[in-house]
C-alpha cells in the first residue's frame, strides 16, 4: 500500500482496471476527502455525502474492467459524484414539493393535530420511546448531531470512536425513526420538532 500511494492516478487506474484491490484502496484514500468536501458544499449533509461518495467508489469497482485507462480518474470520479449529487438535489426538491402540497391539502388537519394537546403528547411519547430504544452509544451520537449540532468529526472525538462508527450510529437512529413514523404522513417540520423534544428529555 505504501508503494501504491506514490503511483500516479494513471498508474492506479491501470492497476484498478486489472482488478488490483490495493490500487482501489489507494484511490479511495486519495480522493475520499476531496470528493466529500466537494459534495458537502452542495448538499450540506455529512451522512448523505458519505453515502454518495462511497457509492461512487462502489460503482468504480464494479465498472473496473470497462474503465478507459487513457482517461483521467479524477474527472471520472467528480463527474460520477456530480451526477449523484444532482439526483439527490432533484429528489429533495420533489420531496419538498410533496410536503408543500401535503401541507396545503391537509393544513386544517395538521393545524388541528398541532393544537390537539393529547395528540401532540402521544406523538412525543412515541418519539421518546423510539429514541430510548436506541443503544446508549447510538442515542448519544444522534443527540450530539441533532441537538448539539456537532459535526461527525467532533462527535467522534468527543465519544472516542471513529467517524465511520458515528455515521453508522446516526444512520441507524434515522432509519428507526423513519420506520416508527412511516404510516403517519406527518410533515418533516413536525417530526423535527418531535425529535428535538425527545432529545431534550
Amino acid at each position: 500500500m505504501t508503494k501504491l500511494t506514490t503511483y500516479s492516478d494513471h498508474e492506479l487506474l491501470i492497476a484498478l482496471h486489472c482488478g488490483d484491490k490495493k490500487a482501489f484502496e489507494a484511490l479511495y484514500f486519495r480522493y475520499f476527502t476531496p470528493l466529500s468536501t466537494y459534495a458537502y458544499k452542495r448538499l450540506q449533509d455529512e451522512y448523505v455525502v458519505t453515502e454518495l461518495v462511497q457509492d461512487v467508489f462502489v460503482d468504480i469497482w464494479k465498472k473496473r474492467e470497462t474503465l478507459d485507462t487513457d482517461g483521467e480518474v479524477a474527472s471520472l470520479l467528480y463527474a460520477m459524484l456530480r451526477n449523484k449529487a444532482l439526483h439527490e438535489l432533484r429528489a429533495r426538491f420533489i420531496q419538498s414539493k410533496h410536503i408543500e402540497e401535503f401541507t396545503l391539502l391537509h393544513k386544517d388537519d395538521v393545524a388541528d393535530k398541532l393544537t390537539d394537546g393529547l395528540y401532540v403528547r402521544q406523538m412525543e411519547e412515541k418519539m421518546q420511546q423510539a429514541v430510548n430504544r436506541l443503544s446508549p452509544q447510538c442515542k448519544n451520537a444522534f443527540t450530539l448531531s441533532r441537538y448539539e449540532h456537532l459535526s461527525y468529526k467532533e462527535i467522534a472525538e468527543k465519544m472516542s470512536i471513529s467517524v465511520n462508527t458515528v455515521e453508522k450510529h446516526i444512520g441507524k437512529a434515522l432509519q428507526l425513526l423513519r420506520q416508527e413514523f412511516q404510516g403517519y404522513n406527518l410533515p418533516v417540520v413536525i417530526l423535527a420538532g418531535l425529535i428535538e423534544l425527545a432529545l431534550r428529555r
